[in-house]
């Protein structure tokens, strides 16, 4: 049987464990944490590392990321075939790019919040804007963050279908108040995860890389 490792972000391990069932070739999984891509180039290392680990238990590893800045390409960099979600981010592969381009067009200044993204609330965003060292300094990150987000206006919540939705729709709700944002909610059920798993089931199967 294919062995099929996977290495994925745990901004949508939801998402990933509500399909990952219907794959038994799945041997193994490592979840890294989400502000890795924060630093691009430090999150594109540690998963190399994290390959290079797993390369001697599996036949092909999947990647549960987007290009996240550092990523594409990254199939050529290591000696194990590697299947890589070819789109931009964690929300394209979530809602679809099409629906992403859609919902920034309709406001540019949207915060998205997939369950992952709602549960984790403003403490992403003091990581994302690299806040954290105020605290050396005496300052609060929250007063900062605020201050640089004022150009969001909409919190838009996206149900992914993982379930415990009144924890994460009052999770976006309370990061849509601590920054001043109007609350919209939304679903999707994209399938690429789906999609992608099979691509790495059937190419592993074929040998067809």
């Amino acid at each position: 049987m294919v062995r099929i490792g996977v290495i994925a972000c745990d901004m949508i391990q939801l998402e990933l464990e509500k399909v990952l069932p219907e794959y038994p070739e799945v041997v193994e999984i490592v979840w890294l944490e989400s502000a890795l891509h924060v630093y691009p180039e430090r999150m594109k290392q540690t998963i190399i590392e994290r390959i290079n680990e797993m390369k001697a238990r599996a036949d092909v590893i999947f990647l549960g990321y987007g290009y996240c800045q550092s990523l594409k390409g990254i199939e050529q960099e290591v000696d194990i075939p590697v299947v890589l979600p070819q789109h931009d981010d964690c929300l394209a592969i979530l809602l679809t790019p099409e629906r992403y381009a859609e919902e920034k067009k309709k406001e540019c200044g949207t915060w998205f919040m997939t369950p992952g993204w709602a549960e984790i609330g403003a403490e992403m965003v003091i990581k994302e804007l690299h806040l954290e060292r105020a605290r050396k300094y005496g300052k609060d990150p929250m007063v900062l963050a605020k201050r640089l987000f004022a150009h969001y206006r909409r919190g838009l919540y996206v149900d992914t279908g993982v379930g415990n939705e009144e924890h994460f729709q009052e999770k976006a709700a309370q990061f849509c108040r601590d920054f001043d944002l109007v609350l919209e909610k939304s679903s999707a059920e994209s399938g690429i995860l789906a999609e992608e798993l099979e691509r790495c089931r059937r190419a592993a199967i074929d040998n067809v890389w």
